[in-house]
Protein backbone atom coordinates (compact mmCIF):
# COMPACT_ATOMS: atom_id res chain seq x y z
CA UNK A 1 0.00 0.00 0.00
CA UNK A 2 1.72 3.49 -1.21
CA UNK A 3 1.06 7.01 0.67
CA UNK A 4 2.02 10.37 -1.04
CA UNK A 5 5.61 10.92 -0.25
CA UNK A 6 4.66 14.56 0.74
CA UNK A 7 1.95 15.97 2.90
CA UNK A 8 1.13 16.89 6.63
CA UNK A 9 -1.69 14.42 6.16
CA UNK A 10 -1.16 11.51 3.61
CA UNK A 11 -4.12 8.72 3.13
CA UNK A 12 -3.63 5.72 0.63
CA UNK A 13 -3.49 6.99 -2.75
CA UNK A 14 -5.77 6.85 -4.88
CA UNK A 15 -4.54 5.70 -7.93
CA UNK A 16 -3.97 2.36 -6.24
CA UNK A 17 -7.71 1.64 -5.10
CA UNK A 18 -9.47 -1.56 -6.28
CA UNK A 19 -12.65 -1.76 -8.28
CA UNK A 20 -14.91 -3.57 -5.73
CA UNK A 21 -17.91 -5.38 -7.12
CA UNK A 22 -21.44 -6.20 -5.39
CA UNK A 23 -24.59 -8.23 -7.20
CA UNK A 24 -27.40 -7.48 -4.98
CA UNK A 25 -30.45 -9.48 -6.36
CA UNK A 26 -29.27 -7.80 -10.14
CA UNK A 27 -28.36 -4.47 -8.35
CA UNK A 28 -24.79 -4.21 -9.52
CA UNK A 29 -22.77 -1.51 -7.10
CA UNK A 30 -19.12 -0.92 -7.85
CA UNK A 31 -17.08 1.57 -6.74
CA UNK A 32 -12.98 2.04 -6.00
CA UNK A 33 -11.78 1.20 -2.64
CA UNK A 34 -7.99 0.57 -0.99
CA UNK A 35 -7.75 -3.00 0.40
CA UNK A 36 -6.83 -3.01 4.09
CA UNK A 37 -3.75 -0.69 5.08
CA UNK A 38 -3.09 -1.48 8.60
CA UNK A 39 -0.97 -3.59 10.31
CA UNK A 40 -3.22 -4.05 13.82
CA UNK A 41 -6.71 -4.99 11.90
CA UNK A 42 -8.52 -7.71 9.86
CA UNK A 43 -9.84 -6.99 6.34
CA UNK A 44 -13.29 -8.83 6.33
CA UNK A 45 -14.61 -10.59 3.67
CA UNK A 46 -18.23 -11.33 2.59
CA UNK A 47 -20.18 -12.64 -0.39
CA UNK A 48 -20.36 -10.11 -3.50
CA UNK A 49 -23.26 -11.82 -4.77
CA UNK A 50 -25.41 -11.34 -1.97
CA UNK A 51 -29.77 -12.14 -2.43
CA UNK A 52 -31.45 -9.07 -0.69
CA UNK A 53 -34.67 -11.61 -0.71
CA UNK A 54 -33.24 -13.55 1.69
CA UNK A 55 -35.00 -12.44 5.24
CA UNK A 56 -32.66 -15.22 7.19
CA UNK A 57 -29.13 -13.11 6.06
CA UNK A 58 -30.39 -9.88 8.02
CA UNK A 59 -30.17 -9.49 11.22
CA UNK A 60 -33.91 -7.64 12.01
CA UNK A 61 -33.53 -5.31 14.83
CA UNK A 62 -37.02 -4.76 16.95
CA UNK A 63 -38.00 -1.47 14.74
CA UNK A 64 -38.09 -4.08 11.53
CA UNK A 65 -35.18 -2.87 10.04
CA UNK A 66 -32.47 -5.49 9.42
CA UNK A 67 -28.54 -5.04 8.33
CA UNK A 68 -25.85 -7.03 6.96
CA UNK A 69 -22.21 -6.27 5.94
CA UNK A 70 -21.10 -5.92 2.12
CA UNK A 71 -17.34 -4.81 3.06
CA UNK A 72 -15.59 -3.61 5.90
CA UNK A 73 -11.57 -2.32 5.78
CA UNK A 74 -9.66 0.21 7.44
CA UNK A 75 -6.45 2.77 6.53
CA UNK A 76 -4.17 4.18 8.60
CA UNK A 77 -3.65 7.85 8.34
CA UNK A 78 0.15 8.87 8.69
CA UNK A 79 1.63 12.47 9.27
CA UNK A 80 4.73 13.93 7.36
CA UNK A 81 7.35 11.34 6.25
CA UNK A 82 9.96 12.47 8.07
CA UNK A 83 8.00 12.58 11.44
CA UNK A 84 6.99 8.97 10.89
CA UNK A 85 3.72 8.72 13.04
CA UNK A 86 0.32 7.98 12.46
CA UNK A 87 -2.19 10.40 12.93
CA UNK A 88 -5.12 8.59 13.45
CA UNK A 89 -7.27 5.31 11.49
CA UNK A 90 -10.28 5.36 8.71
CA UNK A 91 -12.78 3.03 9.22
CA UNK A 92 -15.01 2.18 5.94
CA UNK A 93 -18.39 -0.17 5.96
CA UNK A 94 -20.63 -1.17 3.21
CA UNK A 95 -23.83 -1.70 5.13
CA UNK A 96 -27.26 -3.13 2.99
CA UNK A 97 -30.68 -2.69 4.68
CA UNK A 98 -33.99 -3.96 4.50
CA UNK A 99 -37.54 -2.51 6.14
CA UNK A 100 -39.88 -4.32 6.76
CA UNK A 101 -43.67 -2.88 6.65
CA UNK A 102 -42.43 0.61 5.69
CA UNK A 103 -43.44 3.25 2.82
CA UNK A 104 -41.75 3.02 -0.51
CA UNK A 105 -37.78 4.32 -0.19
CA UNK A 106 -38.39 5.78 -3.35
CA UNK A 107 -40.75 8.35 -2.12
CA UNK A 108 -38.79 11.51 -0.89
CA UNK A 109 -38.05 11.86 2.68
CA UNK A 110 -39.11 8.14 3.16
CA UNK A 111 -35.81 7.10 3.42
CA UNK A 112 -34.28 9.87 5.46
CA UNK A 113 -37.58 9.30 8.25
CA UNK A 114 -36.19 5.72 8.63
CA UNK A 115 -32.44 6.79 9.25
CA UNK A 116 -33.81 9.45 11.89
CA UNK A 117 -35.32 6.44 13.43
CA UNK A 118 -32.59 3.93 13.59
CA UNK A 119 -30.21 6.45 14.65
CA UNK A 120 -32.57 7.49 18.00
CA UNK A 121 -32.79 3.60 18.21
CA UNK A 122 -29.05 3.24 18.23
CA UNK A 123 -27.57 6.08 20.03
CA UNK A 124 -30.53 6.37 23.09
CA UNK A 125 -28.26 2.88 24.27
CA UNK A 126 -25.85 4.83 26.91
CA UNK A 127 -23.96 1.32 27.29
CA UNK A 128 -21.73 2.94 24.58
CA UNK A 129 -21.99 6.12 24.12
CA UNK A 130 -21.74 9.30 26.15
CA UNK A 131 -21.99 13.01 23.98
CA UNK A 132 -23.64 12.15 20.55
CA UNK A 133 -24.56 14.54 18.03
CA UNK A 134 -26.14 12.60 14.99
CA UNK A 135 -27.56 13.70 12.15
CA UNK A 136 -25.57 16.93 11.29
CA UNK A 137 -24.89 18.82 8.29
CA UNK A 138 -28.18 16.29 6.26
CA UNK A 139 -28.45 17.30 2.57
CA UNK A 140 -29.20 15.39 -0.74
CA UNK A 141 -25.75 15.00 -3.05
CA UNK A 142 -26.01 13.90 -6.55
CA UNK A 143 -22.95 11.35 -7.74
CA UNK A 144 -23.19 10.12 -11.12
CA UNK A 145 -26.83 10.35 -11.65
CA UNK A 146 -27.39 9.07 -8.21
CA UNK A 147 -29.34 10.52 -5.19
CA UNK A 148 -27.80 9.68 -1.59
CA UNK A 149 -28.33 11.64 1.62
CA UNK A 150 -25.54 12.57 3.83
CA UNK A 151 -25.06 13.29 6.91
CA UNK A 152 -22.72 13.08 10.06
CA UNK A 153 -22.58 11.99 13.45
CA UNK A 154 -20.09 12.95 15.70
CA UNK A 155 -19.71 10.55 18.88
CA UNK A 156 -18.14 10.04 21.84
CA UNK A 157 -17.86 6.11 22.93
CA UNK A 158 -17.10 5.11 26.51
CA UNK A 159 -14.45 3.18 25.66
CA UNK A 160 -12.64 4.42 22.51
CA UNK A 161 -13.24 7.93 22.44
CA UNK A 162 -14.15 10.88 19.87
CA UNK A 163 -15.24 9.44 16.43
CA UNK A 164 -16.85 11.39 13.46
CA UNK A 165 -18.74 9.64 10.70
CA UNK A 166 -19.28 10.64 7.00
CA UNK A 167 -22.44 8.18 6.06
CA UNK A 168 -24.30 8.77 2.41
CA UNK A 169 -27.41 6.61 2.13
CA UNK A 170 -29.37 5.65 -0.74
CA UNK A 171 -32.41 3.86 -1.92
CA UNK A 172 -31.83 0.88 -3.99
CA UNK A 173 -35.21 -0.75 -3.99
CA UNK A 174 -38.60 0.10 -2.57
CA UNK A 175 -37.88 -1.87 0.70
CA UNK A 176 -33.65 -1.78 0.78
CA UNK A 177 -31.19 1.18 0.72
CA UNK A 178 -27.46 1.38 1.08
CA UNK A 179 -25.13 2.99 3.91
CA UNK A 180 -21.62 4.10 2.58
CA UNK A 181 -20.14 5.12 6.44
CA UNK A 182 -16.86 6.35 6.98
CA UNK A 183 -15.77 6.65 10.36
CA UNK A 184 -12.64 8.92 11.80
CA UNK A 185 -10.94 8.33 14.70
CA UNK A 186 -11.10 11.85 16.11
CA UNK A 187 -8.19 12.52 17.86
CA UNK A 188 -6.25 15.77 18.84
CA UNK A 189 -3.79 14.97 16.17
CA UNK A 190 -6.41 14.71 13.20
CA UNK A 191 -8.59 17.27 14.48
CA UNK A 192 -6.55 19.61 11.93
CA UNK A 193 -6.98 18.04 9.28
CA UNK A 194 -10.29 16.62 9.19
CA UNK A 195 -11.70 18.13 6.29
CA UNK A 196 -8.91 17.07 3.81
CA UNK A 197 -10.35 13.27 5.67
CA UNK A 198 -14.14 14.15 4.36
CA UNK A 199 -12.39 15.30 0.97
CA UNK A 200 -10.48 12.02 0.46
CA UNK A 201 -13.99 10.38 1.74
CA UNK A 202 -15.98 12.14 -1.20
CA UNK A 203 -13.24 11.55 -4.00
CA UNK A 204 -14.24 7.70 -2.55
CA UNK A 205 -17.72 7.86 -3.10
CA UNK A 206 -17.07 9.88 -6.29
CA UNK A 207 -16.09 6.31 -7.55
CA UNK A 208 -19.39 5.23 -6.79
CA UNK A 209 -21.71 3.43 -9.88
CA UNK A 210 -24.91 1.67 -9.43
CA UNK A 211 -26.93 -0.09 -12.57
CA UNK A 212 -30.88 -0.99 -11.73
CA UNK A 213 -32.67 -3.44 -13.49
CA UNK A 214 -35.62 -2.67 -14.97
CA UNK A 215 -38.08 -4.15 -12.14
CA UNK A 216 -35.99 -1.45 -9.86
CA UNK A 217 -36.81 1.55 -12.53
CA UNK A 218 -40.53 0.17 -12.20
CA UNK A 219 -40.47 0.63 -8.45
CA UNK A 220 -38.79 4.50 -8.90
CA UNK A 221 -41.50 5.23 -11.78
CA UNK A 222 -44.23 4.10 -9.03
CA UNK A 223 -43.37 5.90 -5.98
CA UNK A 224 -42.78 9.14 -8.31
CA UNK A 225 -46.45 8.85 -9.44
CA UNK A 226 -47.89 9.02 -6.07
CA UNK A 227 -45.47 11.66 -4.32
CA UNK A 228 -45.53 15.19 -5.35
CA UNK A 229 -42.87 16.25 -3.30
CA UNK A 230 -39.22 16.06 -5.09
CA UNK A 231 -37.18 17.09 -2.04
CA UNK A 232 -35.39 14.33 -0.57
CA UNK A 233 -34.53 16.06 2.48
CA UNK A 234 -36.48 18.18 4.83
CA UNK A 235 -35.27 20.65 7.24
CA UNK A 236 -34.28 18.75 10.11
CA UNK A 237 -32.24 19.29 13.44
CA UNK A 238 -29.78 16.97 14.55
CA UNK A 239 -30.12 15.21 17.45
CA UNK A 240 -28.06 15.54 20.43
CA UNK A 241 -27.51 13.46 23.90
CA UNK A 242 -25.24 14.74 26.37
CA UNK A 243 -24.08 12.30 29.01
CA UNK A 244 -21.45 11.88 32.31
CA UNK A 245 -19.52 9.01 32.70
CA UNK A 246 -21.74 6.65 35.38
CA UNK A 247 -18.79 5.73 37.81
CA UNK A 248 -15.65 7.27 38.89
CA UNK A 249 -13.72 4.18 37.87
CA UNK A 250 -14.30 5.51 34.00
CA UNK A 251 -13.31 8.51 34.94
CA UNK A 252 -10.10 7.40 36.64
CA UNK A 253 -9.52 4.74 33.33
CA UNK A 254 -10.13 7.83 30.93
CA UNK A 255 -7.37 10.19 32.84
CA UNK A 256 -5.04 7.02 32.79
CA UNK A 257 -5.60 6.58 29.21
CA UNK A 258 -4.77 10.20 28.69
CA UNK A 259 -1.57 10.39 31.07
CA UNK A 260 -0.11 7.58 29.22
CA UNK A 261 -0.97 8.95 25.94
CA UNK A 262 1.01 11.92 26.96
CA UNK A 263 3.63 10.14 28.34
CA UNK A 264 4.39 8.01 25.26
CA UNK A 265 4.42 11.26 22.89
CA UNK A 266 6.97 13.07 25.48
CA UNK A 267 9.41 9.52 25.23
CA UNK A 268 9.45 9.85 21.51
Amino acid sequence: MSYPLLGSVRLPKSKDAKQRSFNLSDIRVTMELHPLATPWRSERQFPSQLNIFDDDAFGFEVSGVGYRPCYESTWDIKGPPVIGKGLSYLDFRLILAKCKNKDSLFIPSSLLEIVKSESVELFNDDTYYLNVTALKEVKDIPINGLDFTFHTNEVEYKTRGDSIEYIWTISITERHFLQFIFSLAANKKIRPHIPAVEDYCSSIMQTVQIDFPDWVEREKAAAASISRDKNQVADIEPLVWKREADTSSYLDFRREVAEKAKQTEEQQ
